[in-house]
C-alpha cells in the first residue's frame, strides 16, 4: 500500500503537511501520523474520509518508540511514498537556564528521532519516493540563546544533504527544509513581544504554501528549500560573512 509518513503532525507545520499530502498526493492510498498526543492525530484524521489515517501516539525522544514503529513496518510492509521528518523542539534562552531534561529533549527529539526514522523507514522507501528533513535557518549559523537547537538543526540539514547525495543512486528524492519564522505552538505570534525580540520582528511564513512548495521541491529534486527572500539572503550571508560577526548580528 502506498503511504506517507509524516512526524510531528499533530500541530503547525506538520498538520499542514498532512493537509498537502492528502489533497495532492491521490495514489497515496494510506497516512501514518506520528506525534505523542495521539488524541490530535485522531481529530486529525476525520477531515479526509477517503483517505486511510493510521494515528501513531508515539514520543520520537524515546527510543522505545523506535522498536515499536520497527515492528509495524516490519508487519504492514508499506511502500513508503512520503516521508516528512518534521518532529522537533526548540527551548531558546541562555544555555544555564535551560535543564538537562530540556537540552537532553532537544538532542534526542531534533537529532536521535530524525535520524532513526529515516533509517527504519529507508527499506520500506519506494523508487520516486521523497524524504522532507524539516530543519531550520537555525541551522546556517551558531547562535547564543539558541545554542543547542542551532546545533541540531545543523546536523539535520548536514544529515539530510548528505542523504540527498547517497540516495540519489536508489531514486529517493531527499529534501531539507530550511524555514524562518513561523506561527506555530512552538513559535506562535504575540504581537507584544514581538516588538520587543529579535524573532518577533522578522518576517512570518505561510505554513500551508510551505508544506506545498516543499513536496514539489522535493518531487524536482532539490537538495535544500530555504523559503522568503529575507531568509535566503540570510542563509547567503552566513556563507560568506564570518560566523563571529554573524553571531553578534543573530544574537537573541
Amino acid at each position: 500500500m502506498k503511504t506517507a509518513v509524516i512526524t510531528g503532525a499533530s500541530s503547525g507545520l506538520g498538520v499542514d503537511f498532512f493537509s498537502a499530502v492528502a489533497e495532492n498526493y491521490p495514489e497515496v492510498e494510506e497516512i501514518w501520523l506520528i506525534a505523542r498526543r495521539k488524541e490530535r492525530l485522531e481529530k486529525l484524521a476525520k477531515r479526509y474520509e477517503k483517505v486511510k489515517i493510521r494515528a501513531l501516539g508515539l514520543d520520537l525522544a524515546d527510543e522505545a518508540s523506535y522498536r515499536q514503529l520497527e515492528e509495524l513496518l516490519e508487519k504492514e510492509k508499506p511502500q513508503i511514498r512520503i516521508l516528512v521528518n518534521n518532529a522537533g523542539v526548540c527551548k531558546s534562552g541562555k544555555f544555564g537556564e535551560r535543564t538537562l531534561e530540556e537540552l537532553f529533549m532537544m538532542v534526542n527529539l531534533n537529532i536521535k528521532g530524525s535520524t532513526a526514522m529515516a533509517r527504519l523507514c529507508l527499506p520500506y522507501m519506494e523508487k520516486g519516493g521523497i524524504a522532507v528533513f524539516t530543519s531550520s535557518v537555525s541551522s546556517f549559523v551558531p547562535i547564543a540563546g539558541q545554542g543547542v537547537y542551532s546545533s541540531t538543526k545543523s546536523y539535520l540539514t548536514y544529515l539530510g544533504r548528505a542523504l540527498h547525495e547517497e540516495w540519489k543512486s536508489e531514486g529517493i528524492h531527499a529534501c531539507v527544509l530550511c524555514p524562518g519564522n513561523m506561527a506555530t505552538e512552538m513559535n506562535p505570534i504575540d504581537v507584544e513581544k514581538a516588538s520587543k525580540s529579535k524573532i518577533g520582528k522578522l518576517p512570518y511564513l505561510d505554513t500551508r504554501k510551505v508544506a506545498v512548495e516543499t513536496l514539489k521541491r522535493a518531487e524536482k529534486g532539490k537538495a535544500c528549500y530555504t523559503p522568503g527572500r529575507f531568509y535566503l539572503a540570510y542563509q547567503a550571508a552566513g556563507k560568506i560573512l564570518p560566523h563571529s560577526l554573524m553571531m553578534k548580528l543573530n544574537r537573541l
